[in-house]
């Protein structure tokens, strides 16, 4: 049963890791074609529709009732393979996934708007609320310009600009608690996903420790080098 358990831990600990590089890899392609500018799909997504729609199913979130319109739409990025590896020369990758703060009839900023594409070829679409109104004020506050970051392993949100990663929001489960060199940034997530995996891994006195440890570092090593050829091919191509 304990053998059960410590690979159970361990599947789950990788499962989170590739899913993680495969967001990235997906979103990489997606970079190459919109560039910086809002495509006109996630744009028609953030519609008067839409805010309506908000307003008459805000029985569970009773401060989208006075939804009024959208702030600035940012496009989320995630950590690129690089920088889990530890190297942060090429720090971040674009998602298919969008994002803009709520904003009341007031104009203050009451929850979190999210729109994605299923697939790189697909149309923008709906894809959640987030009733978190302290990062949505911060959000607010964001230059659609600055590059978004999403850690969705520890529900994070930054910025990066000018080398700078700064926390966006609440950091109070974040192990980034200020702006931060990216050069220093990419120790520490490289450091997590690692001990993610360790701490998932059998306890060493199991026989099979550490053929399951080995196993497991080798396969997300592998993850990584997989993921970092796919941005590559996209990007060459």
């Amino acid at each position: 049963m304990t053998s059960t358990r410590a690979w159970t831990r361990v599947v789950a600990a990788i499962a989170t890791t590739f899913g993680v590089l495969t967001a990235g890899a997906i979103g990489a392609g997606a970079a190459q074609a919109s560039g910086a500018q809002t495509p006109t799909d996630v744009i028609a997504a953030l519609s008067v529709a839409a805010i309506d729609d908000l307003r008459d199913q805000a029985d569970g979130m009773p401060e989208l009732a006075d939804a009024a319109s959208f702030g600035d739409v940012h496009r989320v990025h995630r950590w690129s393979h690089e920088l889990i590896a530890g190297d942060a020369s090429d720090p971040v990758t674009a998602t298919d996934e969008w994002v803009a703060p709520v904003l009341s009839s007031a104009g203050e900023a009451v929850a979190i708007y999210r729109v994605w594409r299923e697939t790189p070829d697909g149309t923008a679409e709906f894809a959640g609320v987030d009733g978190d109104a302290a990062t949505a004020v911060a959000l607010a506050e964001v230059d659609p310009s600055v590059t978004l970051i999403s850690d969705p392993t520890i529900a994070a949100w930054y910025t990066l600009q000018g080398g700078v990663v700064t926390p966006v929001g609440s950091a109070r489960f974040d192990d980034i608690r200020a702006a931060t060199p990216i050069d220093q940034v990419a120790e520490t997530v490289s450091a997590r996903y690692a001990k993610n995996i360790r701490d998932a891994a059998p306890a060493t006195g199991n026989s099979s420790a550490g053929w399951v440890w080995a196993g497991a570092g080798g396969l997300v090593i592998a993850m990584i080098a997989v993921g970092v050829g796919v941005r590559r091919r996209v990007s060459l191509g």
